[in-house]
């Protein structure tokens, strides 16, 4: 009876130490460098660290800029905010220097489409033209995607409040929704080329760092 009472509290400390030890593990994994995409079986890092965001200064587009980057540092992008298209280029045409890549957003625009009834839906779009500016093997790759995101709600007219509070909150989230966007495509552009469960090496460019692809898993 002594023996299984002993077994029973060693069982019952075991139980209770193993969310700390899931917490511990879960902390050690999210502080390690670069993440890992599923179906991958190395750590997946940026060919190119710096990237620079370039947002048009308007109070249409200037909101973009607080999610935008907020969702690339969260991916360990080390984002640069005061540099142009300009800067970024001579950046890149010296030899000694380390590269940037660019995500430059113009044309921010909303449009609002209205069907009058006894409530009055509202679908409210926003569009963007999208420009990355990444580094290839030590050549510059430019690519441009416009990009769109929309959301329908309900606006009653003939109620008490006049303000469109429920509007002002789609154009929060279509933000955020674009910022997303954009930092997915970012990331299936800028993400170094290694095939999912490959034992091959990567390849070596001319300066020293790992270049990969892209493949993205079959489902």
């Amino acid at each position: 009876m002594t023996y299984k009472s002993s077994a029973q509290k060693l069982a019952t400390m075991l139980l209770t130490a193993l969310p700390m030890f899931a917490v511990l593990g879960a902390g050690a994994s999210l502080s390690g460098c670069g993440f890992q995409l599923r179906g991958y079986d190395a750590p997946m890092l940026f060919d190119v660290n710096k990237t620079a965001v370039i947002i048009e200064d308007n109070r249409t587009s200037f909101p973009l800029k607080l999610p935008l980057v907020s969702r690339l540092k969260a991916l360990g992008v080390e984002v640069i905010d005061n540099m142009t298209l300009a800067d970024v280029a001579n950046n890149n045409q010296k030899a000694d220097a380390e590269p940037i890549a660019a995500i430059t957003v113009n044309n921010v625009r909303f449009k609002r489409y209205e069907l009058v009834g006894v409530l009055t839906e509202i679908r409210l779009v926003m569009s963007a033209d999208v420009s990355y500016q990444s580094v290839e093997n030590g050549k510059p790759i430019t690519l441009t995607n416009p990009i769109q995101v929309e959301r329908s709600y309900q606006y009653n007219e003939a109620s008490i409040s006049t303000d469109d509070q429920q509007g002002d909150q789609i154009r929060d989230w279509l933000y955020d929704s674009l910022a997303r966007r954009i930092t997915d495509q970012y990331v299936a552009i800028a993400l170094p080329k290694i095939a999912p469960n490959s034992s091959k090496p990567a390849m070596q460019n001319g300066k020293g760092s790992v270049s990969t692809a892209v493949i993205a898993p079959k489902s």
